[in-house]
């Protein structure tokens, strides 16, 4: 039977400090760049005016805040006060309910990059674990500089108030707990060992429900392991199934009892209208992420990253991580292929963490056969710590300053929600639908979201069935507001009003709103050349 063999650094190589030790110099390990990765952005969030601070997180992202803050306060799983929904990842959301429980305005910001902080720098932690256990520790670092750059800049995976740092944490951890057990196969790998890395699974799968397609990968090249290992496949499968499958099935229960349907609403509107094949969403993923206004080409660099790791052959450690990385990326590829299946809708950044991730976890691989070639070793590896906090830096100040035309529209949130607040009727529902996120939750206002992702699932039927008219009246909808630069199209049975159709995303199911140009009430310009525009919503108009 193989065991387990991680091997010793030989003292030539990128890793070693002085030609005999291991010990690597605390600049070079993850956790102290993460570590300054997030002083510099708690910093940024705490010294910028309120408006700055809000656009350093993705519109979406107040749809989480929304939530919680309702369910803090005893109103139920609500992004509007009227509509139940479960359009969300569920233990991003969990942990989000305490934060918005106890703090609100500036001071929730503040809160919610605090505890993203605590999951990058628990991320760095698995990383330098990672790194450990390959026996190359720095480069294993080195080579995860693409991924702390884009997880705190540009997408910015760990602080954007999504979902994604708390997946890239259980991620990482996984990964780590895969090297440590010598590919799940070593010798004292059995039930417990099976379960414990079952609950791993799970916290990962509801931290974002799509990630079964990597473990299902997981669990395949899992299953191989033990076959060839010759250890009881199908018992430790079972073990290693169980968690999070009781997750799973109890959230489907839950979901059905709560909310009228098993699945998340946000999923099932992004599906309305698929069926087809979304050839834009391969091009996201190969070209993904988005730094400075740039593609950086990663999912392609991961692709090739990948193969070369797999090809080299790697042993112990090194191998292993690149396994991983491999499992990760042939997961993100499934997903992307799924949604360009069933969704007509375009991916958002946080879709596309799995490149970045897969090149930190099998570079090491390609990395360490070329390692001995770089001169003056050491301060090569503080050239590139000094590169990613210089990054991450430059993209604070510029973040700092405002106006970046990416994450214009959600600064102005807050105080077009004020505007919106002022107009009469008060207090009466307005429906919005794409950009609702960072309005709706600064509004004093209910918000029916037209794209139905925060809506419930009465909203989705009403859209597949035409009766979205029929349910915006019953609840009382008096305004209606879009984020854009779309004049409409003129409508003949109306002159001097206009046509405008939503859900603006996709090529499913649509429901055109009129609206008239003596109705308009507000007309807000925002920094990225849109507007914010409110009018009446007349009902006889609307039917």
């Amino acid at each position: 039977m193989r065991t387990s063999a991680r091997p010793t650094p030989a003292p030539e190589r990128l890793d070693a400090a002085d030609g005999a030790s291991t010990r690597v110099p605390v600049w070079l390990t993850a956790t102290a760049v993460a570590c300054v990765l997030a002083v510099i952005r708690i910093a940024v969030v705490a010294f910028t005016p309120y408006s700055t601070s809000v656009g350093l997180f993705d519109d979406d992202a107040f749809y989480y805040f929304g939530v919680a803050g309702h369910i803090a306060a005893g109103d139920g799983s609500t992004f509007n006060g009227l509509d139940p929904t479960n359009g969300y990842h569920p233990l991003w959301l969990l942990i989000l309910v305490p934060v918005f429980s106890i703090t609100n305005g500036k001071a929730a910001l503040v809160a919610v990059t605090l505890v993203s902080s605590v999951l990058a720098i628990a991320s760095g932690r698995q990383i330098d674990r990672i790194g450990q256990f390959t026996g190359r520790p720095v480069v294993v670092t080195l080579c995860a500089a693409p991924l702390l750059v884009v997880g705190a800049a540009g997408p910015s995976f760990w602080y954007s108030g999504m979902e994604t740092g708390l997946l890239l944490f259980a991620l990482l951890w996984l990964a780590a707990t895969y090297l440590r057990t010598d590919g799940f196969t070593a010798p004292d790998f059995g039930a417990a060992a099976a379960r414990k890395v079952g609950v791993l699974v799970a916290i990962a799968v509801l931290a974002r429900l799509d990630t079964v397609f990597p473990m299902a990968v997981l669990a395949v090249v899992a299953v191989v392991a033990w076959t060839r290992a010759g250890k009881p496949w199908l018992r430790l499968g079972l073990w290693m199934a169980a968690a999070p499958a009781a997750a799973l099935v109890a959230y489907l229960l839950v979901n059905q009892a709560l909310f009228h349907t098993p699945l998340p609403v946000s999923g099932q509107a992004k599906a309305i209208g698929g069926g087809g094949f979304n050839a834009d969403t391969i091009g996201q993923f190969l070209t993904s992420p988005v730094l400075f206004g740039q593609s950086t080409y990663l999912g392609a660099i991961g692709i090739v990253v990948v193969v070369g790791a797999l090809v080299a052959r790697a042993t112990g450690g090194l191998g292993l991580s690149a396994r991983f990385g491999a499992v990760i990326l042939a997961g993100g590829a499934l997903t992307v292929g799924y949604y360009a299946f069933t969704s007509s809708w375009q991916l958002w950044p946080w879709y596309f963490s799995s490149a970045p991730l897969a090149v930190a976890l099998a570079g090491p691989a390609l990395v360490d056969k070329w390692a001995n070639w770089v001169p003056a070793r050491k301060y090569a590896a503080l050239a590139v710590v000094l590169v990613v906090v210089a990054a991450v830096g430059a993209n604070a100040v510029r973040s700092g300053k405002g106006g970046v035309a990416r994450s214009a529209f959600i600064e102005a949130g807050p105080a077009v929600a004020a505007q919106i607040d002022a107009l009469a009727p008060a207090g009466e529902p307005i429906a919005m639908g794409d950009r609702a996120g960072s309005v709706g939750y600064h509004l004093h206002r209910p918000v029916v979201h037209l794209e139905g992702l925060v809506n419930s699932a009465d909203y989705l039927d009403a859209l597949k069935n035409g009766t979205v008219h029929q349910f915006l009246a019953s609840r009382g909808v008096a305004l209606y507001a879009r984020g854009d630069s779309d004049p409409g199209t003129p409508d003949e049975k109306n002159p001097g009003c206009v046509r405008f159709v939503e859900p603006q995303q996709g090529g499913g199911t649509k429901v055109d709103i009129v609206v008239c140009d003596k109705d308009l009430l507000l007309t807000t310009p925002v920094a990225d050349g849109t507007s914010y525009r409110v009018w009446r919503y007349e009902v006889n108009l609307n039917r």
